[in-house]
């Protein structure tokens, strides 16, 4: 249903830092970059999460947050490690949530502007 997803950030090359960190579990790679849009997508192809640096108190929107799916429990963990080293705000860590979902596996971190970021490797239908 989504072509592709845009988050403001602060500073592009610190969000590169971040979300390479936070996204190279997941084998997702950053496919572009300029001074005005970094994009990222699966291996580095294509443009599925797009990066634009934005000016002001509030870069991140109120309640919205964007999930990523992970291929097992292991990617989960990793990603959330990775995002917790590179500075993100831990919301929920990373393990079996049933209060979500009998099956629920993930985690949720805020990146260092304060998007709200899942990762799920089940997932709830």
């Amino acid at each position: 249903m989504f072509d592709h997803l845009s988050l403001g950030v602060r500073d592009l090359a610190a969000a590169r830092r971040f979300y390479d960190a936070f996204l190279g579990p997941l084998g997702v790679a950053a496919s572009l970059e300029n001074e005005k849009e970094l994009a990222y997508g699966p291996g580095g192809i294509g443009g599925h999460l797009y990066l634009y640096p934005v000016a002001g108190a509030q870069v991140a929107g109120l309640g919205t947050h964007v999930a990523f799916s992970a291929g097992d429990r292991a990617e989960v963990n990793a990603a959330y490690d990775a995002a917790v080293a590179a500075g993100a705000t831990p919301v929920r860590p990373a393990g079996p949530h049933p209060d979500i979902a009998p099956d629920y596996y993930g985690c949720v971190p805020l990146d260092p502007d304060g998007n709200k970021l899942e990762i799920v490797a089940v997932t709830m239908h």
